[in-house]
């Protein structure tokens, strides 16, 4: 590599270093941010509770067909 490729390399780390720094600062990345993760909570809430109907229709139907073989 030479030294001119490392010099642009640094520039361009040093360069996207500052503006993801600014990004951050930025209350509109900020509100931004804030909406995404309340939105991924909100999923996430949403997914446990499907999740945990699912679960108890599975262990219904087990129940129901382990009291029809018992009967058989």
């Amino acid at each position: 590599m030479s030294l001119g490729r490392i010099a642009i390399f640094a520039a361009g780390t040093v360069v996207g270093g500052v503006i993801g720094y600014a990004a951050t600062r930025s209350q509109t990345v900020k509100k931004t941010t804030k909406c995404a993760i309340k939105a991924g909570l909100k999923a996430k809430d949403w997914t446990v509770a499907q999740y945990g109907k699912a679960r108890d229709e599975v262990t219904a139907l087990v129940k129901d067909a382990r009291k029809e073989v018992q009967k058989a």
